[in-house]
């Protein structure tokens, strides 16, 4: 059996064909491309991609800045809180040290004892306010009566006003009060310095008239009550 002859076939082919075979590919990787991205941005928001912006960055910044502050606010509140706890557990302690002397007086044969005074001055000038508490020194079921005369020793001509404080009545005399108490009676006056007038000390007298007749007297230093170290 001989062979099939061999046929020769001729195709006809546009000289630009390759350029349009190229732009056809190129064509359908871009729209490739595309579906990847769309379809991308669909699963993940563009928000959650890559960094916060400065907007965002500088929000955040001042919110921590805010919270910093305000918690050294807390801080500097919690501080003068347990400072002035403090303070109200000091003079709650000397209170209690002071109806403990009261009430069970240490052996003494003191009728009375005069506490130490506690002398602040007020917003006006040359004006101060004496506080002193007198209460018994022994042990008895009686009522203390007599009075409490005030003086203030100290460099000038004219001398200082001792009043109870809130008293307005000027045809009393100065600076002598009324004692009538069981266990204590606490004593608060007001001293007016003359201009000029330098105050040296301070000068307390009692003088009982019942249970017994007895007179006790005590001297402080105005400069030492007038210290930040001086103590009620």
């Amino acid at each position: 059996m001989s062979p099939e002859p061999y046929r020769t076939v001729v195709k006809r082919v546009h000289p630009h064909a390759w350029r349009w075979q190229l732009f056809g590919a190129t064509c359908a990787l871009a729209a490739s491309l595309a579906v990847g991205v769309w379809w991308g941005m669909q699963i993940v928001p563009p928000e959650a991609v890559g960094l916060e912006d400065g907007s965002g960055l500088r929000d955040r910044l001042t919110q921590l800045q805010l919270q910093t502050e305000a918690d050294q606010q807390t801080v500097n509140q919690l501080r003068n809180d347990l400072s002035q706890q403090a303070t109200d557990i000091a003079d709650l302690e000397a209170l209690l040290s002071l109806y403990r002397s009261v009430v069970a007086p240490e052996e003494t044969d003191a009728a009375v004892i005069m506490r130490p005074p506690d002398l602040q001055k007020t917003a006006e000038p040359n004006v101060w306010r004496l506080t002193l508490i007198v209460h018994r020194g022994v042990e008895a079921d009686a009522v203390y009566r007599g009075d409490l005369a005030l003086k203030i020793v100290g460099q000038g001509d004219a001398q200082p006003d001792i009043r109870l404080r809130g008293e307005v009545d000027s045809q009393k005399t100065s600076g002598v009060f009324p004692l009538v108490f069981r266990y204590l009676q606490q004593v608060q006056v007001v001293i007016s310095l003359p201009e000029g007038f330098v105050p040296e000390a301070i000068e307390s007298v009692v003088r009982l008239t019942s249970p017994e007749k007895k007179t006790i007297r005590r001297a402080d230093r105005w400069q030492e009550l007038t210290t930040p170290s001086s103590a009620f």
